[in-house]
């Protein structure tokens, strides 16, 4: 089997990992990606395809396997300016370079390595992009291919559309070849034992090292290599990711359990009340503190949640790579504690700026009087801004918007009210079914934002069936209502339990 770039960086991050997804095809389940991962890898085949109009007269290699390492050397003696796709197999390892460019002057091949980011991650080994050129760089010296410089091509952040797109400022051309000599050795010994590693037949009968990071930072085969951990473990603490050592003690003494976690180690406020509440099953509630904090409130009250998608090409003008698109909303508009909310919401449903017709909407919506609620406000206002910069004639009122806005999480994450299901997470999907289990998001289509955000794109496809169309509408307005729903049944669990109802 030959080792891909891909295969490699996966190795980097996690060689038992892919060790497994190589020689077990039983597995292969674990590693399928979700919906959001594949929009992430066709914004990235999107960028590639615009940042190819850089080099004007480029060939693309179109064939497949050997084909395509016999077609690059017939392009390579050709001289062609630019190849693209150009293809090398040596030494049990195959590489495609995004951009293969002919340097006259020099008589030497660059590389042009094209990123999807609007900025170069140059260390750490999860995809760094030094050693994604740096084993290409390998793999064409091992080719024998003459390479002068090295180049990493990624997105403008600073760059905002007016008109039509204009490559040379929407991408920066960085020069890497410095650090690439400086990576080369480095990475040659690990590609080396990449191929010893990946080539065993026997399973490697340890655990793997993500057993050392926190649950986020866990391979796809975590469960399979570690079954000791048990499914909510240490590797849950809150923010244990950032407490290496700390984590490194407990896995070397093999504690995973929760209730093994020793009275030696050092942990947080927020790591012991999680602990606290797990051990008891008796949630910590503040009362005095919730009840400070809903006193802040003024009535009405609005519950409020946007969803966005965020291109990596700007899609319309006064946006730049990954500015986000707000093309929903939901607002519940709660009077009085003793009636029942409003409700009002937008969906923009063609591919045009939703912005303008939005904030209408909502500046309509929303008086000068009154608290703003959403759950993690700094996205929220974040939008807000940026649809301000867009909008002046809305800039006023959403910049007072901004300033009614009040973070529903802080009752959570400053820990005045802990429950065990929380598992040490202040999201409101973990908040939600633990203050009203008879509300949750296993019920609907679309559960979560990413998936919201690529629901919204297939949407306004045009090339989307009408009855699809109708179909996704429907459930972002259930999606985005249940959020800011939810948002008033948890502000109505605390404010009974402020007020002794």
């Amino acid at each position: 089997m030959m080792i891909s770039k891909t295969t490699f960086l996966e190795f980097l991050m996690c060689p038992k990992n892919i060790w497994l997804k190589r020689h077990k095809p039983e597995l292969l389940d674990m590693f399928s990606l979700s919906p959001f991962e594949l929009q992430l890898v066709e914004q990235g085949n999107e960028v590639e395809t615009y940042a190819r109009n850089l080099f004007p007269g480029g060939v693309q290699v179109t064939a497949t396997e050997d084909e395509a390492v016999r077609e690059t050397e017939r392009l390579v003696l050709a001289r062609v300016s630019a190849i693209f796709q150009a293809t090398f197999v040596v030494d049990g390892f195959i590489t495609k370079v995004d951009v293969l460019g002919y340097d006259e002057t020099s008589r030497r091949w660059d590389i042009y390595e094209i990123k999807g980011t609007n900025s170069i991650k140059e260390e750490g080994s999860d995809r760094s992009h030094i050693d994604d050129l740096a084993f290409q760089a390998s793999v064409l010296k091992r080719a024998r291919v003459e390479v002068g410089k090295y180049f990493l091509i990624h997105l403008n952040k600073e760059y905002v559309r007016a008109g039509d797109l204009e490559l040379d400022k929407m991408f920066l051309v960085e020069d890497m070849s410095e650090k690439i000599a400086a990576r080369l050795s480095e990475i040659e010994e690990k590609m080396d034992a990449a191929k010893g590693y990946l080539s065993r037949t026997d399973e490697p009968s340890e655990g793997c090292d993500c057993v050392y990071s926190g649950r986020s930072s866990h391979c796809s085969t975590f469960k399979y290599s570690n079954p000791d951990v048990p499914e909510y473990s240490i590797h849950d603490l809150a923010r244990i990711g950032n407490s290496k050592k700390k984590l490194s003690i407990m896995v070397e003494r093999r504690l995973f359990d929760l209730n093994d976690v020793p009275a030696d180690i050092e942990l947080s406020e927020i790591q012991v009340n999680q602990l606290r509440v797990h051990r008891s099953q008796t949630a910590i509630i503040e009362v005095d503190r919730i009840r400070e904090e809903l006193e802040q409130l003024t009535f009405p009250l609005y519950f409020l949640d946007y969803e966005t998608f965020a291109p990596a090409i700007p899609m319309f003008n006064g946006y730049s790579p990954y500015s986000r698109i707000p093309f929903q909303f939901s607002l519940h508009i709660l009077r009085d504690p003793s009636v029942e909310p409003e409700h009002v919401e937008y969906l923009h449903e063609i591919a045009s700026d939703p912005s303008k017709p939005l904030a209408d909407l909502l500046v309509r919506s929303i008086g000068a009087k009154g608290s703003i609620i959403s759950w993690n406000k700094s996205f929220e206002q974040g939008v807000n801004r940026e649809m301000a910069a867009r909008l002046p004639d809305h800039k006023a009122a959403l910049e007072r918007i901004n300033e009614q806005m009040y973070d529903l999480k802080d009752v959570f994450h400053k820990q005045y009210y802990v429950h065990p299901e929380f598992r040490g997470k202040t999201s409101i999907k973990k908040v939600l079914p633990a203050l009203a289990p008879d509300l949750n998001y296993g019920d609907l289509n679309i559960h979560e934002g990413g998936q919201a955000s690529d629901a919204w794109w297939s949407m306004i496809s045009p090339t989307a069936p009408e009855e699809e169309r109708r179909q996704i509408a429907s459930d972002l307005r259930i999606y985005c209502g249940r959020d800011t729903f939810a948002m008033y049944v948890i502000w109505k669990h605390l404010y009974q339990l402020a007020v002794g109802v």
